[in-house]
């Protein structure tokens, strides 16, 4: 097995705004003075209609359906160790099992296009870094990258060759990296520029990646540009986006408008252009935490999931549940 790779520390935190949680090396006060927040995944279509509930209410972080929509992986916080763990859903019927037990801070997964591993990534004092493990859990995971700061997987290319991974520095905030997983295992800068770059995410065919960057403005805009070698990069966003998903034949880019809306890009892709149509809003959504993944598309962009907000931090209870329930009380009606 080669060695871990190394990159240099940094002290700086993955993500503006990333919340105490998201390190377990905070102090014990401010852990324990962390507020109450809950959320409910829950199941929209596209017109903004709450289809569904999945698993009970947490304190869900980022979330990840697998590519064949069975599970969802799901970042939730251990209120005892004050830590987050990964646990995985049944989409069916909302089954769950806990995937990491460990004390490190584990707050992001992804799955390799076949589904059978999943990438993940750990922060703690014993080891930070990515590790790769069978998707069924309870084998020993491989270390695949060593970065005291923190490193976070985004998107496993459909080949299963490269993953994208997003760290942040003191000089250049965020940047995108690729891991190879074969070879040479050294990782490579994929955007890294004095703007903040993030939320990376490969195309189906594996040609493009769909990214958000601070380099046009103040506020991110969603670009896609060619993959393994980044040129031109085509804005896809009018006034503002991060969170970049694709739909899974690649002719739509769903993502996150400022104001906390979903938008529905419908692009083109050309051998060297891509075509951005008229950009669609779908619906407004609310969600716990901006450094987190908020949603995510089933296959065919017909609905979507998301981790909406039910309790804010200061213990208030939000519309938006009362919203999920009178909406699900009106499906049960049909």
């Amino acid at each position: 097995m080669p060695a871990p790779l190394r990159l240099p520390l940094v002290s700086l935190p993955l993500l503006a705004g990333a919340l105490a949680l998201l390190t377990p090396f905070a102090s014990t006060s401010a852990q324990q003075a962390a507020p109450l927040v809950l959320s409910q995944l829950t199941w929209f279509d596209r017109a903004g209609h709450a289809t569904g509930k999945l698993g009970p209410l947490g304190d869900h972080g980022n979330l990840e359906l697998s590519p064949d929509g069975s599970r969802v992986a799901v970042a939730v916080v251990d209120r005892v160790r004050k830590t987050r763990d990964i646990w995985m859903y049944q989409t069916s019927n909302g089954e769950r099992r806990q995937f990491t037990t460990d004390p490190a801070e584990e707050n992001w997964l992804i799955f390799s296009p076949d589904g059978a591993r999943v990438a993940i990534n750990a922060f703690g004092p014993e080891q930070s870094g990515l590790f790769v493990s069978p998707a069924t859990g309870g084998q020993p995971r491989e270390a695949v990258l060593t970065d005291p700061s923190g490193a976070w997987p985004v998107s496993w290319s459909p080949d299963g060759q490269s993953i994208l991974f997003v760290t942040n520095g003191p000089k250049t905030s965020n940047d995108i990296w690729v891991l190879p997983l074969s070879g040479d295992r050294t990782p490579k800068p994929y955007q890294r520029t004095e703007a903040s770059e993030n939320w990376a995410a490969f195309s189906p065919d594996g040609r493009w990646v769909a990214f958000s960057s601070t380099a046009s403005s103040d506020v991110p805009e969603v670009y896609v540009t060619r993959f393994p070698t980044p040129g031109r990069a085509w804005r896809i966003s009018a006034d503002g986006g991060s969170q970049a998903r694709w739909r899974k034949d690649g002719k739509e880019i769903f993502y996150l408008a400022p104001d906390r809306t979903l938008m529905a890009a419908p692009v083109t892709l050309g051998d060297d252009t891509v075509k951005v149509g008229a950009i669609e809003p779908l619906f407004q959504i609310t969600f716990p935490y901006g450094a987190y993944h908020a949603f995510d598309v089933a296959m065919n962009g017909a609905r979507f999931l998301v981790n909406s907000s039910v309790l804010s931090g200061s213990g208030q209870r939000l519309q938006a549940r009362a919203a999920i329930d009178r909406q699900g009380q009106r499906q049960d009606r049909r």
